[in-house]
């Protein structure tokens, strides 16, 4: 008698995004192929197969539906996919994330309030921006992530030495009082549910810690019906995560979105009914979607630039109410996620003094390799700003 075959799943990236998928995934019975140049890249070491770049039309004939974890997936493989009626998220919100550009219009489109933006062909451009403005951040077109392509600038002669290149998107540099994310997740039906947004706080460009729920309640509710707006006019399947600046004045203004499951969505693996992974896969393969509430009050930190052999994980472990994830990257590097820690408490300044006590754990009296990842100072600051809100 043939042994039922469950659904298959192709993910385009082989990384800890991936790893966390697979992860979830297997609860559901799904089996997964993975299309990475790396062999060993985490979601490639535990899928049910492994395919190499070039192998598109493979891994499509393989799966049922094909996902991205990054948006620099291979585009071949994305088109033969989407060519084949199973890429989900589709090529639209692909092609619109890899523009930095066409992501600001597509924000303009659907009256989504974003920073005041610009293309800017040369280096005489932004500074005419500059000259008005007083200072501006520019970007790469091409995209980025954890702060790669973005400078700001408020000197004018500073135009001429972009490292990558014209032309540019140059914003305006926007006071902000906080940074916060939400998390929708939209299936092929059309069912959609929202996450609780996070309070996000970055260190270099790179996500140091995140909160789940975030206090602002106005501003949650401004951000979450933009991030519906944009997955429904994409007719988005699958999760969609969506970066807001408060600024200093009260404007809630969207910032960028990522066609995937996110960082600042890691905290529904220990915080939520459903998680952001399993919710994806649910979506994508058009089940139920599963509930979003939040169970407690839940941080994370991500792990930047520490290698297994330097990670105090008894310390980590330590703190009530703390899990580790280790994502099994083969190199740590100066600014790059090796993992993250997850912890929950029963209120919201609790869970405060929980991640102070998570962050010096992990990162101690600021040792070489976490300065070097996140800075000494960011963290002393990140600390001591979770020490007055603790106490707020």
């Amino acid at each position: 008698m043939a042994r039922e075959r469950g659904p298959r799943v192709g993910i385009l990236g082989g990384g800890q995004l991936g790893w966390m998928m697979v992860l979830e995934g297997r609860r559901l019975g799904i089996s997964f192929g993975v299309l990475d140049p790396d062999a060993g890249a985490p979601a490639a070491r535990i899928a049910d197969r492994a395919f190499r770049p070039g192998e598109g039309a493979e891994l499509a004939s393989w799966s049922d539906v094909v996902t991205y974890e990054f948006e620099n997936a291979e585009a071949e493989a994305a088109e033969i996919a989407e060519a084949a009626g199973k890429l989900r998220p589709g090529l639209r919100p692909l092609l619109a994330k890899r523009n930095r550009l066409l992501e600001k219009r597509l924000f303009v489109e659907l009256g989504i309030p974003t920073a005041d933006f610009r293309p800017a062909g040369s280096p005489r451009e932004v500074e005419e921006f500059l000259s008005s403005a007083g200072s501006a951040v520019v970007k790469a077109l091409g995209g980025g992530y954890d702060g790669k392509g973005v400078r700001f600038l408020r000197n004018p002669g500073d135009a001429a030495s972009i490292p990558w290149g014209y032309p540019v998107l140059v914003e305006e540099m926007v006071d902000v009082r906080e940074e916060i994310s939400v998390i929708v997740a939209r299936s092929k039906s059309g069912e959609e549910v929202v996450y609780p947004a996070a309070e996000n706080h970055n260190a270099g460009g790179i996500l140091l810690y995140s909160i789940a729920p975030a206090r602002d309640a106005e501003a949650v509710e401004a951000a979450s019906r933009a991030a519906v707006r944009l997955a429904r006019s994409m007719d988005y399947v699958g999760v969609l995560a969506v970066e807001f600046l408060v600024s200093a004045d009260g404007r809630v203004l969207a910032n960028e979105f990522a066609p995937r499951v996110h960082n600042t969505g890691h905290w529904s693996l220990c915080g939520a009914a459903t998680s952001q992974f399993e919710n994806h896969l649910r979506a994508i393969l058009d089940m139920p979607l599963g509930s979003t509430e939040i169970l407690r009050p839940t941080g994370i930190v991500n792990i930047l630039g520490i290698s297994r052999d330097e990670l105090p994980v008894r310390d980590i472990l330590s703190v009530p109410g703390a899990r580790l994830w280790w994502y099994g990257k083969a190199e740590a590097r100066p600014g790059r996620k090796m993992g993250h820690a997850c912890v929950v408490a029963g209120s919201d300044e609790e869970l405060r003094r929980r991640l102070r006590e998570l962050m010096a754990a992990i990162y101690g009296d600021f040792p070489p390799s976490a300065a070097a990842s996140v800075g000494a100072g960011a963290l002393e600051s990140e600390i001591s700003h979770l020490s007055r809100s603790a106490d707020a």
